[in-house]
């Protein structure tokens, strides 16, 4: 070996050959002299780079040999990359051979390795698709170091992206195991590779099991790569005794008997339930009759699976759990190493869970995935609660508890069961003192945590949907036992609206605001996201719309409105969209749907020009409408109607002048009333109101002239009058008569008083007519016809108390008719018995 002169070193001369160089770096390798090996292949890289000669497979595969032996994974994965990935020229020249290079076998050779230039036989190489050959040797070394160097960079998907065409082209038994192990899916069975894979080296086969068991969690790879007990002979006692629990539990888990295993990992885990390397192998025993492919019922199944989530959860988060872990493994495990590990079997578990939730169809909130959330978050956050609160009870243990292992460890017995109460009466009063850490715990140890969990992780669709698949009801009555529900399903539904409103979602978000009162949740301090909705909302049901829903948006803002009662920016919006419905009812003609929608704009926003012009129109239609016919017992009404116009808009003359003539009518049916005072009141009002309109008020003169005028001009003389009508004119007479005597009524009063005397006499009333004569005014000039009616009433009288034999009170009034009528013969006498009375 001293002898040997590397070139370059101890000659003069430089080496032009990069086949000789190789060669020398080939023997420097082989000889253990590794720098001079690498040395030498960067050489020929050098060379190649200038365009002298190529870098071979043999050369790719020297390369990652080497950086393998420095432990530079990197460089190895991508120098055996290169060297799988390589091809010679389809015409070198090459002598074959007749026998396979495997000594002691004679099959006849079919290829070529293009590593070592050698020949093989089917059975001791394969050929890759694209053109490439290896013979088994060369292959294996290459396929093992590159699967190692993957696993050990992360780059396990470049790894079998390489490794799938030998495995599937070649039928490479050495590739077929080693894509088994880093893509199951890619490959076949893995128990029909296990010989293979017991064949591997120690270290290679150690980093394999742990990347399989990290992908696939198959029962064998995690009892071979987690199990922390170690291992023991078949050949085991009796299994009476407790302290063989563990053994036992191997034994048949081993014999593909997991679920057996697993109860009596649970007998072992109730003799030590917080013993936390008890609680580990009680995880992985649920675990494994969770995916395990062994046909049990549903209900063993999801058993299994939250005892599984109870004890990893208080697994991962058990610091001495991780202390355990260093001390059997040598060395303590850093903060960094810690959380990645834990991270990736966390999400690994949550990916195995969330699989089979979407198998069986659960809903989210009943989902195994939300369940291992919840006892995540409890587990991690209950430590800093019990801190200083509670001893631990036992050497080993620490208080990452979930409500699911605190669920468990009421059933170890009531020692346990007296934990549980001091944990939740600790937690219980970290809540009172007002901490949000005891305060979220609390919640999450509640019935109600998961709920909790998902309003946290923003998932409210979720939260909302279970809440009320278990009965809470918007409309449900209210009790003791639903106010806690009720007032989170109103907490979901509120936060979820303001999601609505964050993501524009306009409509959706009135409709969780809604939801939110109706379970009895306050919306304080959301006015401005309520009103922000119904703006929107509104806007896009009319936007780009060449005919308008006016119905719709209405209702859609006063929804929004009844939630957010101040919103400024709301109530305009909702006034215009009144002031559209209004108009719509107007031309229908539904003139009273047409005011109260115009009112309604008007209460909403008073500034709104429209509103009051259109609302002011509409309530004079309406006071014509109303007092159509003359009907007097709705004037009040109708003055109240008009003195609101004037309030929004006090120069509105149609309104000025339809309260006037209101208001003169009213004055005249008080004054009929006998109320003066007020009737003079009205009218007076009335006067101011039409000042300037001397069609109607006589310049210089007051209240009782215009009160006198009027009711003078409502007399009415009928052709064909009957008794009311006559009464009541003389009534009307007498009233007006009262406040001023006008010219012409006193007249009128003597001609109506001879009608109605005419007429009662013809009816035979006598007393009535002859007392109707009082009523005469005394005034008149020219009152001839009363005075004959009167006498005429007096000499009928007469005549039937002379047909009863009263001649003492016919004579007294024959008298009296002679007084009203002295020069007239009397028509119902004949003339001798008027001699007789006279």
């Amino acid at each position: 070996m001293s002898h040997i002169v590397w070139g370059g070193i101890e000659g003069d001369g430089a080496i032009d050959d990069p086949s000789t160089v190789r060669d020398e770096a080939v023997t420097a390798y082989l000889h253990g002299r590794f720098a001079i090996s690498v040395s030498r292949l960067r050489q020929v890289e050098r060379m190649a780079a200038a365009g002298h000669g190529v870098i071979d497979a043999r050369h790719a595969a020297l390369r990652g040999a080497l950086a393998a032996r420095a432990r530079n994974w990197a460089e190895c994965f991508d120098w055996y990359l290169r060297a799988l990935a390589f091809s010679p020229p389809s015409d070198r020249a090459y002598q074959r051979t007749l026998f396979c290079l495997q000594e002691g076998c004679t099959g006849p050779t079919v290829n070529l390795c293009d590593q070592c230039d050698r020949w093989f036989c089917r059975e001791h190489g394969a050929d890759h698709a694209d053109g490439g050959a290896r013979c088994g040797p060369c292959l294996d070394v290459a396929l093992h170091n590159l699967v190692q160097a993957a696993i050990l960079t992360d780059r396990v998907d470049a790894a079998v992206e390489t490794l799938t065409p030998w495995a599937r082209t070649a039928h490479w038994a050495t590739a077929k195991v080693l894509l088994a192990c880093l893509a199951p899916e890619d490959a076949g069975d893995l128990s029909e590779q296990a010989d293979v894979l017991a064949s591997l080296e120690l270290d290679r086969r150690a980093a394999l099991l742990l990347c399989r068991a990290s992908t696939t969690l198959h029962p064998t790879d995690l009892e071979r790569a987690c199990a922390q007990e170690p291992g023991g002979s078949d050949a085991l006692p009796s299994e009476k005794d407790g302290w063989q629990r563990p053994w036992v539990a191997r034994r048949l888990s081993r014999t593909g008997r997991p679920v057996e295993a697993w109860r009596v990992r649970y007998e072992e885990w109730l003799t030590r339930p917080v013993d936390t390397t008890v609680v580990h192998a009680l995880a992985l025993a649920a675990l494994r009759v969770f995916i395990g492919d062994t046909e049990v019922d549903d209900r063993v199944r999801e058993e299994a699976a939250w005892q599984a989530i109870a004890c990893w959860a208080t697994t991962l988060h058990s610091a001495s759990y991780w202390r355990e872990l260093g001390r059997q493994s040598g060395r303590s495990l850093t903060a960094d190493e810690r959380k990645c590990a834990s991270d990736a079997l966390t999400e690994r578990i949550r990916q195995v869970l969330r699989d089979d939730d979407r198998t069986a169809v659960r809903p989210m909130a009943d989902s195994l995935e939300l369940g291992w959330e919840v006892e995540l978050a409890a587990a991690r956050i209950l430590p800093e609660v019990m801190e200083d609160v509670l001893t631990p009870p036992d050497h080993g243990q620490d208080f990452s508890f979930g409500p699911g292992f605190l669920h468990l460890l009421s059933s170890a017995g009531r020692r346990w069961k007296d934990l549980v109460t001091d944990v939740h009466s600790a937690v219980s009063e970290a809540s009172r003192k007002g901490g949000e850490t005891g305060g979220r715990l609390e919640g999450l140890l509640s019935p109600e945590g998961r709920y909790l969990t998902l309003l946290g992780s923003g998932r409210f669709d979720e939260a909302i949907a279970g809440l009320e698949a278990e009965g809470v009801r918007h409309d449900a009555p209210r009790n003791a036992e639903s106010s806690r529900p009720r007032r989170l399903l109103g907490t979901a539904l509120r936060a979820r609206a303001c999601a609505h409103v964050e993501s524009g979602r306009w409509t959706a978000a009135i409709r969780d605001f809604e939801g939110a009162v109706a379970v009895g949740v306050s919306l304080s301090g959301h006015e401005d996201e309520i009103g922000r909705a119904g703006v929107h909302a509104g806007f896009a049901l009319y936007k780009n719309r060449v005919k308008v829903d006016w119905q719709a948006y209405v209702g859609l803002l006063e929804r929004a409105l009844a939630m957010a009662p101040h919103h400024e920016e709301l109530k305009r919006d909702l006034a215009a969209g009144c002031v559209h419905l209004g108009e719509q009812a107007s031309q229908r003609n539904e003139h009273d749907e047409a005011r109260v929608r115009f009112a309604r704009a008007y209460e909403l926003d008073p500034s709104n020009e429209s509103a009051v012009a259109l609302l002011n129109a509409a309530e004079i239609r309406g006071v014509e409408r109303l007092l159509e016919g003359f009907a007097s017992s709705r004037l009040p009404q109708a003055i109240e109607m008009l003195r609101r116009v004037l309030d929004r808009d006090e120069a509105c003359r149609p309104a000025r002048r339809a309260l006037a003539d209101a208001l003169h009518e009213h004055a005249l049916d008080t004054a009929m009333n006998g109320d003066r005072a007020d009737a003079l009141s009205l009218m007076r009002e009335a006067r101011s109101l039409s000042d300037r309109d001397f069609g109607r008020w006589s310049p210089g003169r007051g209240p009782k002239h215009d009160i006198a005028t009027g009711l003078y001009e409502r007399v009415v003389l009928y052709d064909e009058p009957d008794e009311d009508d006559l009464c009541e004119t003389i009534d009307l007479l007498a009233v007006a008569r009262s406040y001023e005597v006008l010219p012409g009524i006193s007249d009128t009063q003597v001609t109506v008083l001879a009608e109605l005397v005419e007429l009662l006499s013809a009816d035979e009333n006598y007393d009535e007519a002859i007392a109707l004569v009082r009523r005469c005014p005394r005034d008149v000039k020219e009152r001839s016809r009363l005075d004959t009616a009167v006498a005429e009433a007096y000499a009928r009288r007469a005549r039937r108390h002379l047909d009863k034999g009263d001649s003492a009170a016919a004579r007294s009034d024959t008298r009296s008719a002679r007084k009203y009528a002295s020069s007239r013969q009397l028509s119902l006498f004949p003339e001798d018995e008027a001699e007789l009375l006279w």
